[in-house]
């Protein structure tokens, strides 16, 4: 299967989605889910008189999220809801800010030694590392870049037009409707992941999204871009999974220090002997428990054995959308949020490892991952930013 990473640039406003508040207001999401791709190509074959085709071609293929990033960038990705920054001063350094640090590796070591009998003479509380101040959870997007990291941000255009009467199809009195889109500008580009089978899928989707464009109201004016395929420069899972071990194993050893300074570590092992990995969604993820019921939580199986994580950090979005293919609604459920991460804890080594997690970054967790939900990324580089202990 051929993996490549697709850089999107707009030339006109887009608007993708995102919840309805108003009947005359149309919103748009910061970010063009992979759906969006598919429902293009499908739309595609649908113009062309190929409507059998839709389904053998876009089974074969898997479309992950394109996130807004400078054109410069290696990678973008969403960030983590474990990501914090200065309430003061916030910001990565490389745009004038206290440096946006990561929670999750410290947050979990923190919990997993209390498991282990370990007390703290203090609660865990994350302070800015340059003026001491608080520290509070930080949304959106983060790009890697040659000068290091950089909150990636969208610019946001309101269009005003009349609304048409669905009788007479003509101008209505005293109607107006309202769009938000996301502006073109100088720089830049959305970057996500495309699985393919043939070489020809991706020229074909690459076609689609020339003729079409992508999005909504393609034909008053929005969603026309230029699609192409660039290659992958995010870190190879190998080295991000043995960055983030080493990090973590980094961490115990401070906190187990500082536990044994108050008396109150125990019989501790000096180190884990476990291997930790984290999986962070990079699209809503919808998940069910033992009985059925709507989780938040997922419950991987790998190599024969159920792995609940140890901690994670979500929270409950809505999952839906609309099927440009068919005209249709696609039904609505409860997800975890995008940005939510999980850890887990294996005793297979990292070799062992290291296809399991290849086929879920491939494959994605939980439901409906062939609509693009579920889309995962094993230890987010982010994460590596860790809080100082």
């Amino acid at each position: 299967m051929g993996k490549v990473v697709l850089e999107l640039i707009p030339e006109s406003p887009l608007r993708v989605g995102g919840v309805k508040p108003k009947e005359n207001f149309l919103g748009t999401v910061g970010y063009i889910p992979g759906s969006v791709l598919r429902g293009t190509l499908a739309e595609w074959f649908r113009v062309q008189d190929r409507e059998g085709d839709i389904v053998p071609v876009v089974s074969e293929m898997r479309f992950g999220n394109l996130f807004p990033a400078p054109r410069e960038a290696h990678y973008a990705l969403p960030l983590p809801l474990t990501a914090l920054e200065c309430k003061l001063h916030g910001g990565f350094r490389t745009e004038g800010g206290h440096g946006i640090r990561d929670s999750l590796i410290v947050a979990c070591v923190y919990e997993e030694l209390e498991r282990l009998g370990a007390r703290f003479p203090v609660p865990l509380l994350f302070r800015c590392r340059e003026c001491g101040g608080r520290m509070e959870r930080v949304r959106g997007f983060c790009a890697h870049t040659p000068s290091g990291w950089r909150k990636a941000e969208v610019s946001l255009g309101l269009k005003t037009g009349v609304a048409l009467s669905r009788f007479r199809r003509v101008a209505q009195e005293k109607a107006l409707y309202r769009v938000m889109g996301i502006r073109p500008k100088d720089g830049l580009v959305f970057l996500g992941r495309l699985s393919f089978q043939r070489e020809e899928q991706l020229r074909e989707l690459e076609v689609a999204v020339e003729h079409l464009g992508v999005g909504a109201l393609t034909t008053r004016g929005f969603g026309k871009a230029r699609l192409s395929a660039r290659s992958d420069a995010l870190p190879s899972l190998s080295e991000r999974l043995r960055n983030f071990n080493e990090r973590l194993r980094t961490v115990w050893r401070d906190l187990l220090h500082l536990c044994r300074q108050a008396g109150g570590a125990g019989a501790i092992p000096e180190s884990p002997h476990h291997t930790y990995f984290s999986l962070d969604l990079l699209s809503p993820g919808i998940f069910a428990d033992a009985s059925g019921l709507p989780s938040l939580v997922p419950v991987l199986e790998l190599a024969g054995k159920s792995l609940s994580p140890v901690f994670w950090a979500t929270h409950q979005v809505h999952a839906g959308g609309w099927s440009t293919a068919w005209g249709l609604p696609k039904p609505t459920a409860l997800a975890a949020a995008q940005g939510s991460a999980y850890v887990f804890k294996s005793s297979l080594g990292e070799k062992e490892l290291l296809p399991l997690l290849e086929a879920l970054e491939s494959g994605g967790i939980g439901e409906r991952t062939d609509e693009g939900f579920g889309e995962v990324v094993v230890c987010h580089p982010l994460h590596q930013e860790v809080m100082p202990v």
